[in-house]
Order: structure tokens, then sequence, then C-alpha cells
């Protein structure tokens, strides 16, 4: 079931106001219709008490000298001058009927008990009883009358007509201005739902948002654009820091591997030979980490420089499974399809990195003894490059996010060590070689990473 917190806050601006707008206008109309009817109800009651005065006066002699006949001819001369009467009564001081009268084609109605002055409504009808009192204040009787009250359904009817139009025209026009207003409240909340969407998606800390005007949501977004400055000075400085120390270290390592080098060459006691072996394994791991660093230090501040030439996509993806191969001992690196003899224009040392990295990372997470697939699809503009493996796989809703800087799966394996570097690495080159990259996975059912670089030699350097 959708409750009012599942509504967008356009959405909830526009029912507020089209909601207020008509309990508003309902309640104006009701105040309207009501009085209205109540003020024709006053007038009624009015008119025929002063008509009943009337005929009272009227009536007097004839009580005096017990003449009902005249007095029932007063009566029936009511359906001349007040056709709304149906019953009508003289009743004399002791309370017995001394004239009637009846509306043709009515039924009679016995007017009841006490008769004295008063007034009341049913749904249909007003009755009025009226003294008929001399100049000396003397009670001779009372006249009784059932009025019909046959115009209030019609002004009932009007006015209700009446209300329903203008009810309608006011919540159209309470909507049309609601959903104009509403623009001002909702757009600029929604404009900062849109950059901050877009920052955590490119990491691109230096979006701003739109400052206009000086209410709460100009404030929010100024404020938030003071956060983002901030955030891009950290990163800043973070990126900087991480370009000193990696060539700072850089430096002394390359003198350990050398020495290391060195070492690995004079007879040693097995033992000793095993260690160096190890420490050159550690040496190396650094030295590619290192190496790593400085590449997204570039990336970041947009010092990464491509070599575009022309190049065999054929003979760079042999050389690249037969050097990962030798590196890669267990698993077996298969090329799979025909070969696609397409030449393309790129950095041919970078576009070796991204699939050495794919080739890497399928052996680190597939089963040792599996095989490892390379397959090529080319169209009439573009070649696609993948990497198989039957690895652990990867969630959905992780095949965006393990392309950005320092990313790892959440359910990859603890033991298997890495940065999150590599594949956003592997993004930005491809990215400048104006290609895509992306993965086909389902956990526990291995991986299909590729890329796909365009033909149309249109390329131009980053």
């Amino acid at each position: 079931m959708i409750g009012l917190r599942d509504f967008s806050i356009k959405n909830k601006l526009v029912l507020m106001q089209v909601l207020t707008c008509v309990l508003v206008l309902g309640l104006c109309f009701a105040a309207f219709v009501i009085t209205d009817i109540n003020g024709y109800k006053g007038r009624k009651v009015a008119s025929t008490i002063s008509f009943a005065q009337v005929i009272g006066s009227n009536s007097i002699s004839a009580i005096q000298f017990l003449d009902n006949e005249a007095a029932e001819k007063t009566l029936f001369d009511l359906q001349e001058v007040e056709t709304d009467v149906v019953n009508a009564s003289i009743v004399d001081s002791r309370g017995k009927i001394f004239a009637a009268y009846t509306r043709p084609n009515q039924t009679t109605h016995v007017f009841k008990p006490p008769f004295r002055n008063r007034h009341w409504f049913d749904d249909q009808y007003l009755y009025v009883y009226k003294n008929i009192v001399d100049q000396q204040g003397q009670i001779f009787g009372t006249v009784c009358l059932q009025v019909e009250l046959s115009q209030l359904e019609a002004i009932k009817k009007q006015k209700f007509e009446i209300a329903f139009v203008l009810l309608f025209v006011g919540i159209a026009l309470a909507f049309l201005i609601a959903y104009l207003n509403q623009r001002y409240i909702s757009a600029p909340i929604l404009n900062l739902v849109n950059v901050m969407k877009q920052i955590r998606e490119n990491s691109d800390y230096s979006r701003h948002v739109d400052v206009i005007g000086k209410d709460e949501i100009s404030i929010l977004s100024s404020e938030f654009n003071n956060l983002m400055d901030e955030v891009a000075n950290s990163h800043r400085k973070k990126d900087e820091f991480i370009g000193i120390a990696s060539h700072e270290l850089k430096t002394p390592l390359t003198s350990v591997k050398l020495y290391l080098d060195a070492l690995s060459k004079m007879k040693h006691e097995p033992l000793v030979h095993t260690f160096i072996l190890k420490s050159k394994d550690g040496v190396k791991k650094l030295h590619n980490l290192i190496l790593d660093l400085l590449d997204v230090s570039k990336i970041e501040s947009g010092q990464l420089q491509l070599n575009h030439k022309d190049l065999s996509i054929d003979d760079l993806i042999d050389e690249c499974i037969q050097d990962a191969q030798m590196n890669i001992v267990n698993h077996t690196i298969l090329r799979e399809g025909t070969k696609c003899d397409k030449i393309i224009h790129g950095d041919r040392d970078r576009l070796e990195q991204v699939l050495i990295n794919l080739l890497s990372n399928a052996a680190k997470y597939s089963p040792n003894g599996t095989s490892i697939a390379v397959k090529t699809v080319t169209s009439d503009n573009d070649i696609t490059v993948s990497v198989t493996d039957s690895g652990i796989g990867i969630a959905g809703s992780e095949h965006k996010k393990i392309f950005g800087r320092f990313y790892r799966a959440k359910d990859s394996n603890s033991v298997i060590s890495g940065f999150g570097l590599g594949l956003y690495i592997c993004s930005q080159i491809i990215k400048r070689h104006k290609g895509k990259i992306g993965v086909d996975s389902q956990e526990g059912k291995g991986s299909t990473f590729y890329f796909t670089l365009p033909l149309n030699g249109e390329q131009k350097l980053s």
C-alpha cells in the first residue's frame, strides 16, 4: 500500500495545496449555502407569520358571532393569495377547530396543541401557530398554517450547482498554481539530488549546485558547495601525497631490487636463496603497487599521457597471453574463436597493461586447474576483447562499483591481496581510448570482463 511518505516532495506540495484549497472553498461554500437557506427560511417564517396575523385579524368577528362559514371563506381565499399553504385551521380559545382549509388534492393535516405562538420545520413543510388577539390583548383562538417549502429545493439545487462549478474551477486553479509554485521548492532539491548522484557515480567533487535566492534551500545548496570544496581539497592533498610518496619510495625500492638481483646470482645455502627469492617477490609486489599509485596520481592530475600508434590487436593479445602464461602457472589461457586481423590506433603499453591486469585477476579469483578464455568480436565500427574465467563471480550490484578507485567487491576473498586500483586504472585507460569497459557476471558462475575499442581511427590523445 502506497503511503504519503512514498510520494515525492513535488506531489506532496501539490496535494497539500489542492487539499487546503478544497477545504477552504468547501467551508466557504457550505457557509454560503447554509446562510442562503437560513435566509430563505427566515423570510418565509416572517411572511407566513404576517399572513397568519392578517387571517387572525379578519377572523375575530366571525369567531365572536360563531360564523363558521365566514371564517372558512377567509381560509378558502388563501389559494388566491398564498399558494404555498397546504392546510390551514382556525382553532377557538377552547382548542376546538372552528374552521379549516385543505388545498385540493392534498391530505388533510390535523394540527395538535399546544396552540400558542410558535413555528418549526420538517423535511418539506413550515408550521406556524399564531394567536388571534384583539387590540385589548384578548386571545380568541389560534391560526395554524402548514406551508409547503416549494422553493427551498430549487434554491438548494441552484446553490449546490453554483458551489460545485466554483469548487471545480477553484480546484483547477489551485492545482495550476500549486504546480507552478512547487517548482520553486522541488526543482532546487531535485537538482541537488541529481548533482549528488553524479558526484557519487563519477567522483567529480568539483561539481557545484546553482544557488538562486536566499531561502533555506539556497542556504542548503551553498553549504553543500562548501562541503564539496573541502572534499575536493582533501582529495587533491591526498593525491599529491600519494604522488610524492610513490616517487620517494620508487628510488630506494629500485636500489633494493638491484641488490636482491645481485644477491640471487651469488652462491648461497638453499635456505638463504629461498629468503632472497621471497624478498624479490615482495619487492615486485611493492613495486607494482607504487606503479599503480603513480598511475592513479597521473590520472587524477590529468597527466596520464598516451602514445597512440597503429597496432595489430591480434599480435597484442598473443603477446599478452604468452607473457601472462609465464607467471600464471596454475591456469591455462586459451585464445578462442578466429583472429580478427584488425588494426587499431592506441597506446600499446597501456592496452597491454589492461589485458595483463584482466588476465591476472581472472587467475587470482579462479580455482587452480581451470582455464581462462580470451575472445575477440568485431563489428563495422569497433572490436570487443573479452576475458572469461570460472571464478567466484561478482554480484550484480557490484558491476559498476568495481571500476571505482580503491573499491573491492564486498564478497571478494579477503585472503586475496589488492587495493582496488587495477580495474580503476584499466577503466581510465580504455576511457582515454574512447572505448568502454564492463563485466558480465553472476555469483558462483564466473565472470567475463570485456573492453571495446573503436576501429574508425579517429581517436585523439586524451
